[in-house]
């Protein structure tokens, strides 16, 4: 260790800082000056003062690299106890310690060495007089300063202030004192549990300030739970026609785009579905793959998600096959339910689920006439029990009424059909965004929105009136009102 001078590594990081600094200095002054200035005259050939601040830049960063310790020697790292090497680095000094804190520091145990020697260095020779302390989250120590022995004292000064600042605390001149400050050890973690525990605290605030919002929210939906939502048709005059025929072409373009995707994969599934039982039967299955059961597993799941899918598409060709503009005829809308459910019996023997229909007034030959396209009407009650069956988990129960135009206790209504499940309830803040396909459906436990989409695009296109409400036994009630015959739509 050098006995009061900076050694040439020392030295040459300090002018390295020192450099760094003075370049920074002065691009931000030429910027202000640029900024402030009017635009110099033609130089002829000299070189722009960009280029010059880029080159000096430059060899900033080649300086830096090679002087990337201040010491050029790594030593221990980690919790270092300065009362300990001030004891070793200077014996004979008067050390006054102040019990009750701590004196350890984080940081390299050479480095911190070389920061005490040179301090002690500045005091009043080997015997100077030396005191740490630990002041808050700092521990301080001080000597006190003797007569300037070494022309480099100032120079070690500045190399001591730097250093200071790079473990992140001061240098400084008190008085007849000559003082270093540097963080305690833990302090920098404690400060961070610390500003974590408030952030969290903060956070906790909030999120019981939004839960308050939210519980206020739903408690003013629950109040008017049992109020419906409706979603009129259109005004006359906005061409709910034209906007039929491009959801029908739309709809029918992805649904030719998708079958086509979905039989290639289709092929493919099957190729190595079949190329797995041949390797295993002749014994040559490639290593690293899963056993033949797994596998199995795995394409089966994967047919079922192609079998979700190619309903999805199923839906969407439906939806092409609509003419916008197909006519207007009297059909009955017990038959169209029960031709739905025919429809839908698949999925719901597939998933275990009771669907009953109920007729308002009960009967068996009772007729609920209704004016609609025919295939119109067709695909919208088949997309209203699906969604329905769909959303209701298994051993679970669909309720599906249809009501006569006068029925219950309003004589002056048209034909409803309404249809429960036992899904998932829809809050009434949401159900129009729902409709809209603005929402992640399971983000309220619903399954795909697109049914009944398509179920509120073909009703305002046909002039029926689509209502979204809660079920008396919980879950969705979707609610469709016809007009009665004879009135205007």
């Amino acid at each position: 260790m050098s006995k009061g001078r900076l050694t040439r590594q020392e030295l040459g990081w300090l002018l390295t800082q020192e450099a760094s600094g003075a370049a920074e200095r002065l691009r931000l002054g030429v910027q202000v000056l640029k900024s402030n200035a009017p635009p110099p005259p033609e130089m002829g050939s000299s070189p722009p003062v960009d280029a010059t601040l880029d080159a000096l830049d430059d060899a900033m960063r080649m300086l830096g690299n090679l002087h990337k310790t201040p010491s050029g020697v790594r030593g221990r790292r980690g919790r270092i106890d300065l009362a300990a090497l001030i004891w070793e680095v200077a014996p004979d000094a008067r050390v006054s310690i102040e019990p009750g804190g701590g004196t350890e520091v984080h940081g390299d145990e050479q480095e911190l060495r070389r920061m005490v020697h040179l301090l002690i260095g500045h005091g009043s020779g080997a015997g100077s007089h030396v005191t740490i302390r630990r002041e808050g989250d700092d521990v301080r120590v001080s000597v006190v300063l003797g007569p300037d022995s070494s022309a480099t004292a100032e120079t070690e000064r500045a190399w001591l202030h730097r250093m200071a600042i790079r473990y992140g605390g001061r240098h400084e001149l008190e008085g007849g004192m000559e003082v270093l400050s540097l963080p305690a050890d833990g302090v920098t973690e404690a400060k961070e549990r610390d500003l974590l525990r408030k952030e969290l605290d903060e956070a906790r605030k909030q999120g019981e300030a939004y839960a308050r919002e939210l519980a206020q929210v739903f408690a003013q939906g629950g109040e008017d739970a049992t109020t419906p939502s409706t979603f009129p048709p259109p005004l006359s005059g906005t061409a709910p026609a034209e906007r039929m025929a491009v959801l029908t072409r739309f709809a029918g373009g992805i649904a030719a785009e998708l079958r086509g995707l979905l039989s290639q994969v289709g092929r493919d599934v099957q190729t190595v579905r079949m190329h797995q039982h041949t390797s295993t039967r002749q014994g040559a299955q490639p290593p690293g793959q899963p056993p033949l059961d797994e596998a199995d597993e795995r394409l089966e799941s994967i047919k079922r998600r192609m079998r979700q899918v190619q309903e999805i598409v199923a839906e969407l060709a439906l939806v092409g096959e609509l003419d916008p503009n197909e006519g207007i005829a009297e059909v009955d809308l017990v038959d169209l339910v029960r031709s739905a459910v025919r429809n839908v019996t698949p999925f719901v023997e597939r998933g275990g689920i009771e669907l009953t229909l109920v007729t308002v007034p009960e009967g068996e030959g009772i007729r609920v006439p209704v004016r609609l396209g025919a295939r119109a009407g067709a695909l919208l009650v088949r997309e209203l029990l699906a969604q329905a069956v769909a959303a209701t988990p298994r051993e679970q129960q669909v309720v599906v009424t249809v009501t006569a135009a006068g029925a219950g206790d309003k004589p002056e209504l048209g034909p409803r059909l309404t249809v429960d499940d036992a899904g998932a309830a829809l809050p009434s803040t949401v159900r129009r965004a729902f409709l809209n396909l603005e929402l992640e459906p399971s983000t309220y436990g619903r399954p795909s929105s697109i049914p009944l989409y398509v179920c509120s695009e073909v009703a305002a296109w046909q002039g029926v009136l689509l209502e979204l409400a809660d079920a008396p036994a919980g879950g969705l009630r979707v609610g469709l009102n016809f007009p009665r015959i004879g009135r205007g739509v």
